[in-house]
């Protein structure tokens, strides 16, 4: 009975040094009220566009149709996702492909005014290719492609989320 008093108080204690700290899980990050509405402007059929609008979405963010409705526009000016070899073995076949995802984008006030300039956000993966096991290869680069996605959009919305401490500057 000690033993679970004991590890019950050492959770309680962990978990309001964690607290007390700032700890947050990755993806929970409160939304500002001024910062609860927005437009997203950019090709709406694209992967990218969809998975930043996803993001925004979970994380409590309000899409509205027009800039007129919204403080800020988020403008996806551009994305790509290339791969290319980074590798080769001895008989000059691939052994690693390198994947590189941009996303370009700018944020607009209410006015039309930069609120964050032009700025283009990168990450990249490294995978090793097996052509004995296409299928499954393939299966991981498509994994990877939306996890990189998905790294991009939650840097997108980091970004975004900025505007409030400028705000109170």
């Amino acid at each position: 009975m000690l033993k679970i008093a004991v590890k019950t108080l050492f959770a309680l204690t962990l978990l309001g040094m964690l607290s007390g700290c700032g700890f947050q899980l990755r993806g929970v990050t409160p939304i500002p009220d001024e910062l609860r509405t927005l437009h997203l402007q950019g090709n709406e059929r694209s992967a990218m566009y969809q998975t930043v609008e996803r993001t925004l979405k979970s994380s409590g963010v309000s899409l509205v149709d027009s800039a007129q409705q919204a403080p800020y526009t988020i403008e996806l000016i551009s994305d790509s996702l290339d791969r290319r070899s980074a590798s080769l073995n001895t008989r000059a076949k691939v052994e690693e492909y390198e994947l590189r995802a941009r996303l370009r984008y700018q944020i607009l006030d209410s006015d039309g005014e930069v609120a964050i300039p032009e700025t283009e956000l990168y990450t990249e993966r490294t995978y090793d290719y097996d052509e004995n096991s296409v299928n499954a290869k393939e299966a991981e680069e498509a994994l990877l492609r939306k996890e990189m996605r998905q790294t991009l959009a939650g840097q997108l919305v980091r970004r975004y989320l900025s505007l409030a401490e400028q705000q109170s500057r």
